[in-house]
C-alpha cells in the first residue's frame, strides 16, 4: 500500500517537487543538477523518475521497497528518496547520446528508453 500510496501521489511532478523540496540537503541538489541538465523542473525529473520505477519494478523489489518504507518516520518521502537515489547511481549524469539516438539516458541502473524519452519530450 505505502509503495502505491508513493506512485499515485509522487507520479504529479507539483506533489514530487514538494517531496524533493522536503527531503532536501544534497538529495535535492543533485536531482535539481540533473533536472537542469535536461532543460526540466526538480517535480518534472522525480515524477519520471517514479512513473518509470512504477513500470519497471518487479514485485520483489516493490516488496523490498515497502519494507524499507514501513520503518520510517516519514515512508513516502523515504521511499521516494530511495527510488529517486537509485536512478541517480553513477554520478548523476546522463549521456549525451546512447547509439546514435539522441536520448539521454542514466547509467548503472538508471532510466528506461522510455523515461529518458519523457524527459525529452518535457524539456521542448
Amino acid at each position: 500500500m505505502l509503495v502505491t500510496d508513493l506512485i499515485h501521489s509522487c507520479s504529479n511532478d507539483k506533489v514530487a517537487q514538494a517531496a524533493t523540496f522536503c527531503i532536501g540537503g544534497v538529495f535535492a541538489e543533485r536531482v535539481r543538477a540533473v533536472a537542469q541538465e535536461n532543460g526540466v523542473s526538480e517535480g518534472r525529473f522525480v515524477s519520471v523518475v517514479v512513473r518509470d520505477f512504477a513500470q519497471r519494478a518487479d514485485e520483489a523489489e516493490r516488496a523490498q521497497l515497502a519494507r524499507e518504507m514501513a520503518g520510517s518516520d516519514q515512508p513516502i518521502l523515504s521511499g521516494l528518496r530511495k527510488v529517486v537515489e537509485k536512478a541517480l547511481e553513477g554520478g548523476a549524469q546522463f549521456a549525451d547520446d546512447v547509439k546514435g539516438f539522441g536520448l539521454p539516458f542514466l547509467r548503472d541502473g538508471g532510466l528506461s528508453f522510455d523515461a529518458a524519452a519523457r524527459l525529452q519530450r518535457a524539456a521542448r
